[in-house]
Order: C-alpha cells, then structure tokens, then sequence
C-alpha cells in the first residue's frame, strides 16, 4: 500500500512540474520571472530569520562599498535571484538546446573558450572553480554545449525526484553529475585521464581548512582544489554564470584562468592556489552582488549565527 501511494505521488509531481513548465513557458521569461519575483519578496519579507541572516552577511562583506539601504535592497534582490533558479531550470528544460544555447548567451567567451578547448583536446586536467552564484545550476548544461564535458560535483537535493529532474537537465548537453559523495573516488580518475572537473568551491570548510578571507571576513577554504591541481598539474579556471535582467539571458564570466606555471615556484602551491581562486570568486560577487547566495553561511554557521543574532542554524543549500 505505501509502495503504491509513494508511486502517485512521484507521478503527481512529475505532473505539477511539466505542467508547471509548460505554463512559465507559455507566458514567456519575462511573466515568468516577474510571478516567482513577487512570491519570493513575499516569502523574503514574512520570514524574519531568513531576512536577517541574508542582510547581515551581505551587510558585513559590503558595508564599506554600499549605505544599509543599498544593503537591504541587495539582500532582498539576491533571494530573488535564488527563487529564479527554479524557473531557470524549468524554461532550460524547454528552450535550451544545442541549436539555442547561444541565444541566451550560453557562450564560453574567448580567448578563454579556445584555451579550455585546446587544453581538453591536448589531453591537459582541468578543474574549474565557481561559486554559489546566479544561475549555477545552468552552468554544466551550457558548458558541454560549449564542447567542455566535464565532471560536475554536486550536493544532491533532499527531494529525490526533483533531484533527478535537476541532474536529468544539467546533464543533457553531455556533462557527467558526481554526488558529493562520490568526488573523492571520481575526480582523481578523471584528471588523470586528462579530463575536466567542475566543482562549488564556495564553501566554508571547517575542518582542516586553509584560512582565508572572503570579501574582508575571515574564513576557511577547502584545500581539495589546490590538492588536485598540484597532483594533477592542472590548469584553474575560475567562472560564474550570470543573469542579465529577466528575459531569460545570462552571461558566462571568466575572471581567472592560471596553469601550473605560475605556482611552481611558490613556498606553497596549495595556498597559492586557493588564495587565487577565492580572490576570482570574490569579483565575481562584487561584479554584480544581488545575484550571491546571502542566506547562505559561506563564512561558516557560527558567524552567520552571530552577525544576524539567530538561536539555531539554517540549512545549507542544495
């Protein structure tokens, strides 16, 4: 009996969600982002801890470039962008193809386009480095359309269907999905073979981290990316997708791009390498700050607690 009512529901929500899409495609991106837009304002305003975690960290990290009033407007605009994930994935689903990812700027720009491809054809590891920003859910789907099939590390959602729905749509252009808890074993195969790996390297990494700082407040990255790329002498690409405006458009940016060259002869490679790349994060964010994730504790759960005064941690996102 539960067997089978667990298989309604799956069809249920197999259902909701392609008549879901099939409806945020109907009334165009436009309609679409507006209507998830005023949801999220909503949702953003009624919950308070939610509210003051986003406005707090972002207020912390920016206070010296932006006044409170920008801060708050900025906070609120990014847990709207994180709301448009959902629509992103659901119009992708339907638009995105390998005859239109560049009409809405699916597009490696070059020279760094060139570069990665010639790397992957001569065979040379490659791990690129990005953030929880903007559309990152898209950005596997629009790399393999690029030519770049790479290895993706991801945290798979708590929902298991909608967790295939996501993978199914992120791995349709040829790149392959790897659970979080799979990259120890698979990464290592894959660079060594001469392949490209894709991993959220924004994290606070509690435990045997390297410490850092984050757009001025002190944190802890994790060492597995300049682990890898010393090892595997690979080359470091730091990238980010990002939205331009509401009408479906994004923009593939790439603020770094290093090989093994120039950290040969550092005292530590391995620090070398993560300071680099969180410094190419960290223009990413400051490019354009209402597209970061501020509900997110990237400096780690206890300073988030502290700066927005809250009893009990939030969860992480998937």
């Amino acid at each position: 009996m539960r067997v089978a009512f667990a298989r309604v529901l799956v069809r249920v929500g197999d259902a909701y969600r392609r008549i879901l899409a099939l409806f945020l495609t109907a009334i165009g991106p436009r309609a679409a982002y507006s209507i998830l837009a005023v949801l999220a304002r909503w949702l953003y305003q009624l919950f308070d801890p939610l509210r003051l975690r986003s406005e707090a960290q972002c207020g912390a990290a920016l206070a010296d470039k932006h006044s409170a009033g920008e801060i708050a407007r900025i906070a609120e605009q990014a847990f709207v962008h994180r709301a448009w994930n959902l629509t992103d994935l659901m119009l992708a689903d339907r638009l995105i193809h390998r005859g239109t990812y560049n009409r809405y700027g699916g597009c490696v720009p070059e020279p760094y386009l060139g570069m990665l491809l010639d790397a992957q054809g001569q065979r040379h590891p490659l791990i690129l480095v990005t953030g929880y920003y903007g559309a990152f859910d898209l950005l596997p789907l629009f790399l393999g359309y690029n030519g770049i099939r790479a290895g993706v590390v991801y945290r798979p959602h708590a929902n298991p269907d909608f967790d295939a729905y996501r993978r199914a749509i992120r791995a349709r252009s040829g790149c392959e999905m790897i659970p979080d808890t799979q990259a120890v074993r698979r990464l290592p195969q894959i660079l060594e073979n001469g392949g490209t790996v894709a991993i959220l390297a924004d994290h606070h990494a509690a435990r045997r981290g390297i410490p850092v700082t984050f757009l001025g407040l002190e944190t802890a990255a994790s060492r597995s990316v300049g682990l890898l790329a010393t090892h595997y002498e690979a080359v470091v690409v730091v990238a980010g997708i990002r939205r331009l405006g509401d009408a479906f458009r994004f923009e593939i940016v790439v603020p770094d791009l290093f090989d093994p060259s120039v950290w040969r002869q550092e005292d530590d490679p391995v620090l070398y390498i993560t300071e680099r790349y969180v410094r190419g994060l960290e223009q990413i964010v400051l490019d354009d700050p209402t597209q970061y994730l501020w509900t997110y504790a990237r400096w780690g759960t206890d300073l988030a607690r502290r700066l927005a005064g809250e009893a009990e941690p939030m969860h992480s996102p998937r």
